[in-house]
């Protein structure tokens, strides 16, 4: 009786490794929700995918690049709320990554340009200042935060564009 109890305790195990075996690593779910957003008509699969890698792999490097796509998803598709939700999850879950000045600055975005919430666009760009000085979009929030809510024109210098040869 213990010999059949092992036998069909092997064979669980190995039943149990072999049905892990299709299971994408967080590389190729990447991979995938980056082509099916490059295809037309499979933004929703893309969003499941990274929804996907998220779950099964919080802890991977990839996973805030996936939480920042959700955001980006959600900004596109026209839900500002979630989008900054999403991006909040991004800085409280992933807070050193490389993605965090950038769903910070996003927050400002969303809020100045398609909420209207001055205060929070104030607010966000502050935090990009205070939190990321070193990057990129901290020189961004800077130039953007005492003009929060002006039009462009009105202080943003254009420059005429000139071709190669020197003509306008």
């Amino acid at each position: 009786m213990s010999t059949l109890l092992s036998v069909m305790t092997m064979l669980a195990m190995v039943w149990a490794g072999i049905s892990g075996c299709g299971q994408q690593n967080a590389v190729e779910l990447f991979a995938d929700g980056q082509r099916a957003l490059a295809e037309p008509g499979t933004r929703h699969q893309a969003g499941e995918t990274f929804k996907q890698l998220l779950e099964q792999y919080p802890e991977h490097h990839l996973a805030p690049r996936a939480l920042k796509k959700l955001a980006m998803l959600a900004q596109q598709d026209g839900h500002m709320e979630e989008a900054i939700a999403l991006y909040q999850r991004l800085l409280s879950e992933y807070p050193d990554s490389g993605q965090a000045d950038e769903a910070q600055f996003m927050i400002g975005f969303i809020c100045e340009e398609y909420l209207g919430d001055l205060d929070q666009a104030r607010a966000a760009y502050q935090r990009v200042i205070d939190h990321f000085p070193d990057s990129e979009l901290a020189v961004s929030a800077r130039r953007l935060l005492p003009n929060v809510g002006r039009d462009p024109s009105e202080w943003v210098e254009f420059q005429d564009y000139v071709d190669v040869d020197g003509a306008p």
